[in-house]
């Protein structure tokens, strides 16, 4: 039985007092208060010139070398929004180019992260 694509809406929002909160907060604090458990990996950087980023995470799971759901995710993506992307960490193809970054700068979307 082949599951195909899903889209899960969001049940519950996270609060934005929270998200200012957690703003100010080192990444490798929050990483350490959950027993590392959820960090995305040694192999993350960043790609901006600096800066912070925080807020309500929405996730997606990619094929490799596939961009598709990534498309779908930020036309749902809400103001704020840090898209969590898991392209299972494939360096063969780019997932994500200056047009879609445009439109998720358009979109107000918070930030971007991919593994892949």
């Amino acid at each position: 039985m082949a599951l195909g694509f899903r889209i899960l809406r969001r049940r519950h929002c996270i609060e934005p007092e929270l998200v200012e909160r957690f703003r100010k907060i080192p990444v490798a604090n929050v990483s350490d208060s959950m027993s590392r458990m959820a960090a995305g990996g040694p192999r993350l950087r960043p790609m901006h010139a600096g800066g912070t980023m925080a807020g309500p995470a929405l996730t997606v799971k990619l094929r490799p070398g596939d961009n598709l759901m990534l498309h779908k995710a930020l036309d749902m993506a809400e103001p704020g929004d840090v898209i969590v992307a898991d392209a299972g960490g494939d360096l063969t193809t780019a997932i994500m180019g200056d047009l879609m970054l445009n439109h998720a700068i358009r979109r107000g979307v918070g930030g971007i992260v991919i593994n892949g």
